[in-house]
């Protein structure tokens, strides 16, 4: 009696274990995944209360984490210009939150950071193959854009999803920058020089331009003047022509009309040496007598 009452509580222990065993929980962002009789099965099961057949028929052999992770990697690149620098990159990826996507995230990849640091390394220098590092600096969001498209192909098949490709700035040795950095300088200076010679320029046609205005402002002016005393002396003419003179004598007095005024004109400035050349002779006679006057003076 009393080892059939003992096999009775066995067999009701050993039922409680197994119905205890059929009833688990998966915590909040994992996956469980369960082998039936050592055969993975399609579907993970996902965060909350699930059932599934006692131990041994099925068992659970593992976990998925589906949150969100990252790796890094320094990518070493040639560039177009022969110049070696790093690309700091990083890959935002997470498993795939779907029963059969998390079976393959688990199966599929046995260490799956490094496939895929391997992967970047590669997609990275494909993309950005025959770049200068002028451009890598201008073209980093096409090159991340670039690569996690790659990504994201290749790892679905995997169970992994690819959330973002950072490639950060590049970063070239002290010598490569110094050079780079003459470059720009270089460029820059060109650049100023060339503003310069547009500044000369640009003041030159200004001045030419000023002066040639000035010039034309100056004819017209002498023209103006030069008609004016025409338009003077075509009256003085006419009014002594009605007073009886003969246009020989008209142009005699206003002849000698200039010269006393050019004579007065001389006189009030002082300092001044005036030779009447009204006769040539004369004049002629009084300016020897005053140059030999001035060299008595000076040999005194």
């Amino acid at each position: 009696m009393m080892i059939t009452l003992l096999v009775f509580l066995v067999l009701i222990a050993l039922v409680a274990i197994a119905l205890f065993s059929c009833v688990f929980i998966v915590k909040g962002k994992t996956a469980a995944i369960i082998e039936t009789f050592g055969k993975p099965n399609e579907s993970a099961a996902l965060p909350g209360l699930n059932f599934k057949a006692p131990w041994p028929i099925q068992s659970i052999v593992g976990e998925v984490n589906l949150q969100q992770q990252q790796v890094k990697a320094d990518v070493t690149i040639k560039t177009k210009d022969d110049a070696f620098l790093t690309l700091p990159t990083s890959v935002q990826y997470r498993a795939s939150d779907t029963p059969e996507g998390a079976v393959k995230a688990y199966y599929e990849l046995r260490e799956h950071e490094k496939q895929i640091l391997t992967y970047v390394l590669n997609k990275v220098r494909h993309t950005t193959s025959g770049m200068s590092m002028a451009e890598l600096y201008e073209n980093r969001d096409k090159i991340s854009q670039d690569v996690k498209a790659d990504l994201a192909k290749d790892f679905a098949k995997y169970g992994y999803i690819i959330e973002e490709v950072i490639v950060d700035q590049p970063n070239p040795s002290s010598e490569v920058r110094d050079a780079f950095n003459k470059v720009i300088a270089s460029q820059r200076l060109k650049e100023a020089a060339q503003y310069e010679a547009e500044a000369i320029k640009v003041k030159l046609v200004g001045t030419a331009t000023a002066e040639a205005a000035s010039k034309k402002l100056q004819g017209e002016g002498m023209a103006n003047m030069r008609e004016a005393i025409a338009r003077g002396l075509f009256e003085a003419m006419k009014t002594m022509q009605e007073a009886g003179l003969t246009p020989r004598e008209a142009v005699e007095f206003l002849s000698d009309t200039n010269r006393l005024d050019t004579i007065s004109t001389a006189a009030a400035h002082g300092n001044m040496i005036l030779a009447d050349m009204s006769n040539r002779n004369e004049s002629a006679n009084s300016m020897m007598d005053m140059i030999a006057a001035v060299k008595a003076v000076s040999n005194k």
